[in-house]
């Protein structure tokens, strides 16, 4: 705002006329003409546009005067949700395409608001001025309309007024139709019942009709809380009854399919998107750690199980051991049993031998 005083005071119109154009566009969130607008100075446009743009950055007006002077602006602190870059084309289209947060709650059927006699002679004028330099297309172009009688302006002005006036026609009969409030909400899911207390404030702003809602609203709470528990529980009974018949028709209403028709027909909202994505991380992170868990139980058991092999093969070598010491015992004893009966023959083949040396020696004598 301080450079378009200076740019005034200074009698710079084309800069001027810029940054007043630009300004309101940015500010009122009209992102599609600031688009437009942007492309026709023909400059290398490298815009960042937030999931809610209605509420300019600090340091909108920068941007505008950056934009304004031809050169590349710096990137704003808020978070992106697209880029748009170099040179923007523009051959007068209604609606440039919006991002994605935008885009999916835009209905197909809502008219479209036509360009602005502005917009409409910029863009003739760059096609027509290619020997400008970028940066100087614009302000060239803004001076030229400022100082153009009103006469010249009509070929663009006329066009204008004839589609705004259709649109403005084509607009009514689409609110009128109930597609604009249709579109805002599914007017086949179930409204949700009003708690006891709103309830209560409804029929309290209804008996003092004369007070300010914020007023009606303040002592409705007040009122509210004198109330007794017996006094509150018509209130809290209707609101439980309700609550239940709600749950039934929501189940009805998402299994009949008209929820994911609504879903599919108008896409999901930027909130949506963010809830969705919300779910999707959390049951990635449900699935790897489910992965890692059944990856420790499977190491887990595959160790108890080498264990397991390990105890046998030792209890195997120990009674092979064993076996072999018993083998061995065996036939130590074996041995030592061959040996004796062998000692005790060869003992009574010599007490033999000694008896019939005896018996011969006698028969001698």
């Amino acid at each position: 705002s301080s450079k378009l005083r200076q740019a005034r005071q200074s009698h710079d119109t084309g800069e001027a006329m810029a940054m007043a154009t630009l300004l309101p566009l940015w500010k009122h969130g009209r992102a599609p003409e600031l688009f437009r607008f942007a492309g026709g100075l023909g400059v290398g446009v490298r815009l960042q546009v937030t999931a809610a743009i209605p509420h300019p950055p600090p340091q909108a007006s920068a941007l505008a005067a950056v934009v304004a002077a031809g050169l590349p602006p710096r990137e704003p602190h808020t978070r992106a949700m697209t880029h748009l870059a170099s040179q923007v084309s523009l051959e007068l289209p209604h609606v440039v395409e919006r991002s994605m947060a935008t885009k999916a709650a835009r209905d197909p059927e809502r008219p479209k608001k036509p360009a602005s006699p502005w917009i409409r002679y910029l863009a003739e004028f760059r096609q027509q001025r290619k020997d400008l330099h970028h940066k100087d297309v614009m302000k060239v172009a803004a001076g030229e309309w400022k100082t153009m009688q009103d006469s010249k302006k009509t070929q663009w002005t006329q066009p204008y007024e004839t589609e705004k006036a259709n649109y403005e026609k084509a607009f009514k009969e689409y609110a009128e139709s109930g597609k604009l409030e249709a579109w805002k909400r599914d007017p086949a899911k179930p409204k949700r019942p009003l708690t006891p207390f709103l309830e209560f404030t409804g029929e309290f702003r209804q008996k003092n009709a004369a007070l300010k809602v914020t007023e009606a609203t303040k002592q409705a709470s007040s009122a509210w809380k004198l109330l007794t528990p017996d006094q509150k529980a018509p209130y809290e009974k209707r609101f439980e009854e309700a609550t239940k018949k709600y749950k039934v028709e929501m189940e009805e209403y998402k299994s009949s399919g008209k929820e994911a028709a609504w879903k599919e027909k108008k896409g999901l909202t930027a909130k949506e998107e963010l809830r969705q994505k919300e779910v999707e991380k959390k049951q990635k992170a449900r699935e790897l750690k489910a992965a890692r868990k059944a990856k420790a139980a499977a190491q887990k058991a595959k160790a108890k199980e080498l264990k397991a092999k390990k105890k046998e093969a030792e209890a195997a070598k120990k009674a092979k051991k064993k076996e072999m010491e018993a083998a061995k015992k065996a036939k130590k004893a074996e041995m030592a049993k061959a040996k004796k009966l062998k000692a005790q023959e060869a003992k009574a083949a010599k007490a033999a031998k000694a008896k019939v040396s005896t018996t011969q020696a006698s028969v001698s004598a």
